[in-house]
């Protein structure tokens, strides 16, 4: 089963794509900031097969997330979510995620998305 690490400050959005993700069989972890989740990132045996993470967090940015996670070689597709109008989705690609989706979107096509990228 693949892991998937969704970061969001927001509970309802996270608990929402835990739901649908574990749906999608999918093991979810969810985390409220860039440090808990670079903690998860750090203390999980097992890595994570991918990470969702909102652009703006309460301690710093979905891109310093990535930034960090890519500094340690780690190949994970990376996928930003973002309700701003100020990055774009060729903004989120030149900074190396994965994939992009602007907030409200479709649990179904963020799922969609995984599956291809992890090959399922």
């Amino acid at each position: 089963m693949e892991k998937v690490l969704v970061v969001d400050d927001e509970p309802m959005i996270r608990s929402m794509m835990d739901h649908a993700l574990t749906m999608r069989g999918y093991s979810v972890t969810e985390a409220e900031t860039v440090a808990e989740a670079l903690t998860l990132v750090e203390e999980e045996e097992e890595k994570f097969d991918a990470l969702v993470t909102d652009y703006n967090l309460e301690d710093g940015t979905g891109f310093d997330l990535m930034r960090v996670i890519r500094s340690q070689e780690r190949e994970t597709p990376v996928i930003l979510m973002t309700g701003s109008m100020k990055i774009t989705r060729q903004d989120s690609f030149r900074k190396g995620f994965s994939a992009y989706f602007h907030k409200p979107f479709s649990c179904i096509e963020l799922g969609r998305k995984l599956d291809r990228l992890l090959g399922k």
